[in-house]
């Protein structure tokens, strides 16, 4: 894509689909895993058991056939069931309805468009009375909740709200679409399906925005700009909703990427000398996009003599910052700092890709994007990754034999039949016995195909422990199998 084109697509405004023709696969696998973290939790009576099971069955049917809406239908039911929640006409199509805004990142006083898109046709809930109540969240605990818009909706048609007011100092904001149907009052145990919840942050971004454009275009075009680039591309993200605009210091990302391109001015290498964490992307040629990654540099990194490097790949839901960022206040930074580590860490594409496909490639392409800059000792690099990560820890090693030293995968499980691939590799894995996302027997699968076809595995299984609570405490232990293994 030409800088010209990226840059002018700021000014435009997102394009609104109406009902969704080809629903995401992503969004049926991770509200799956929700479903079943929910069955795995939730008390329930035997009845309810066996439709929760029914519906499951159903909606993994749809699912296969390429049927996600009917698919999301069966499970938002099986989520009412375990609720408790009649599955009346309106539940049914509230819980359908996917809200977006116009903008996630809004300057102040401007006006704020929503969309509430379905999923899927709900035809017994055409001829009812709907209300929709428009609330400003304050994220911050000291802020005041405030009604801004209240509308009639109409389930035969994609409800628009135009020109909601956002008359409230900058900052981070919830906005709460609170969904009735006329005469009926939610029960608390309903709210998942009549309130939709989308986080909006109010700042005065635009004219740094601009300015940061403007210099873009006329940098020089060296390896390093790709990484300025992409502050661009990460505020569009979180305009676009596909990033919680709350979690970015935008100030901070434009005045990385300006000092980033003060050094490219003045002829010099902006990383070059830089040892701890940084934020990086690079183009990919898969689609010509800006990919980001998270990068770890050790203080004893001198480019003089080869170094061991791990790849960190983050669950379901996350990305690039996860691993680094949501495990103890980056304890695995810390433990890469003892160990003389570098870590990468990419983002794997979409949060939920499994690491297949141009998720796998994204991976790869990282990694050639490390060893490319860096001095990286190509018989000591090892790969984990936690649920999700673990399932792609082992895939990948599965595709890519001969390139890893050791592996980690922590809370995951995989294709027990491909192990033999990965029988000359050794691998350290973590599952806790009360898993309530990825039941346990995923790695013990696993764990026994491998050693069936004489893989050396190390095997920890966690008494009592839960999806993430057995993930940091084994990264010290990990480093340290990291540290006992290279390729022969």
């Amino acid at each position: 894509m030409k800088r010209t084109l990226w840059i002018a697509k700021l000014a435009l405004a997102l394009a609104v689909a109406q009902l969704l023709p080809a629903q995401d696969a992503a969004l049926v696998l991770r509200t799956s895993v929700s479903y079943g973290t929910q069955k795995a939790t939730v008390p329930m009576t035997d009845e309810q058991k066996k439709q929760v099971d029914d519906l499951n069955r159903e909606a993994q049917q749809a699912n296969q056939a390429g049927k996600y809406g009917d698919a999301m239908r069966a499970l938002y039911h099986g989520m009412a069931v375990m609720a408790k929640v009649p599955w009346s006409p309106a539940v049914e199509y509230s819980f359908s309805l996917q809200g977006k805004l116009d903008h996630a990142i809004v300057e102040p006083g401007a006006p704020l468009g929503i969309t509430l898109t379905p999923l899927y046709p709900t035809p017994a809930a055409a001829e009812s009375k709907m209300s929709a109540a428009v609330w400003l969240m304050p994220v911050l605990k000291d802020g005041v909740p405030k009604e801004v818009l209240a509308i009639k909706i109409t389930p035969s048609s994609v409800p628009v709200v135009e020109g909601v007011p956002l008359d409230v100092p900058a900052g981070d904001y919830i906005v709460e679409v609170r969904l009735a149907a006329d005469g009926e009052a939610p029960t608390p145990a309903a709210r998942g399906a009549f309130v939709k919840t989308l986080p909006v942050h109010i700042d005065t971004l635009a004219a740094s925005l601009h300015q940061l454009g403007a210099r873009l275009m006329k940098a020089p075009k060296k390896d390093a700009l790709t990484t300025a680039e992409y502050a661009i591309t990460l505020y569009q993200r979180a305009d676009s909703g596909e990033i919680n605009p709350g979690r970015v210091d935008y100030r901070a990302e434009f005045a990385a990427a300006n000092s980033i391109l003060d050094a490219l001015d003045a002829g010099k290498d902006p990383f070059a000398g830089k040892h701890g964490d940084s934020r990086r992307a690079y183009l990919s040629t898969v689609d010509n996009t800006r990919q980001p990654y998270r990068l770890f540099v050790p203080e004893k990194y001198d480019g003089t003599k080869a170094t061991p490097l791990v790849v960190a790949l983050h669950g379901m839901g996350g990305d690039e910052n996860s691993m680094f960022d949501s495990y103890s206040n980056g304890l695995l930074k810390r433990e890469a700092e003892r160990a003389g580590f570098l870590v990468v860490c990419p983002k794997g594409r979409g949060s939920a890709a499994m690491y297949r496909g141009d998720a796998e490639q994204d991976v790869m392409d990282v990694l050639a994007e490390v060893r490319k800059t860096y001095k990286v000792d190509s018989a000591r690099i090892y790969l984990m990754g936690h649920s999700m990560g673990a399932y792609g820890t082992w895939s990948t090693a599965m595709d890519y034999p001969e390139l890893f030293a050791a592996l980690a995968p922590i809370s995951g499980g995989g294709n027990p039949a491909g192990m033999v691939k990965i029988k000359g590799i050794p691998q350290y894995v973590v599952h806790g016995d009360d898993d309530r996302t990825v039941n346990v027997s995923q790695s013990r699968t696993m764990v026994e195909a491998g050693k069936k076809a004489g893989a050396d595995i190390t095997y920890v299984e966690v008494p009592g422990g839960s999806h993430v609570g057995v993930a940091a405490p084994a990264f010290p232990k990990i480093i340290d199998f990291f540290l006992a293994h290279a390729k022969k």
